[in-house]
């Protein structure tokens, strides 16, 4: 009796350090490769993975698009690609490759049931300096440059559901608008 108890005690023991052990790991870019290796547009790069505003997102590329997603590790300690509701889904995507003669692409994304959009983008005129995005009539909020790889993206989540026409503005280091979505 006394070798049972000492050995669900052992088990027990193993089994809580284990969970503790994975809780504690932090995304990976392997563990986004091992996420999306089922996916029928296979991941060919990923960008990064950092947290954002409380969030792990990750930003990956397949032969089509360039993905911005939210990670979320459930209780075993495994990394999982969820949207705010919980479902296996990405946010926001926007196409690649891009045409050379684009300043931007960009896409804007909502989410259902909650006041919540994404603004994301790719920056390919070098000459852009600064992005804001209109997330409620006449009130605009700028843009999260990144720049992973030598390339440069734009990222902003609203608390506000999305705002249209997207208006998507930017800007040249001296205050010079040199793009935007709405004449």
């Amino acid at each position: 009796m006394m070798k049972i108890l000492i050995g669900i005690l052992i088990l027990t023991g193993s089994i809580t350090l284990f969970l503790f052990y994975n809780q504690k790991q932090l995304p990976t870019e392997e563990d986004v490769f091992n996420m999306t290796d089922k996916w029928s547009l296979r991941t060919e790069e990923v960008y990064f993975v950092r947290e954002i505003d409380g969030d792990w997102l990750t930003m990956f590329r397949n032969s089509h698009s360039i993905t911005v997603a939210r990670l979320e590790q459930n209780w075993l300690g495994n990394w999982k690609v969820r949207d705010e509701e919980g479902y296996e889904s990405t946010l926001i995507s926007t196409s690649y490759p891009p045409r050379e003669e684009d300043e931007i692409t960009w896409a804007s994304s909502g989410s259902n049931g909650k006041s919540l959009s994404y603004y994301f983008g790719q920056i390919l005129n070098p000459m852009i300096y600064r992005i804001e995005v209109e997330t409620k009539k006449n009130v605009f909020e700028d843009a999260l440059i990144f720049s992973p790889q030598g390339l440069r993206f734009f990222f902003i989540k609203s608390d506000e559901d999305m705002f249209l026409p997207v208006n998507i503005r930017a800007f040249s280091e001296a205050g010079e608008l040199i793009y935007s979505t709405v004449k």
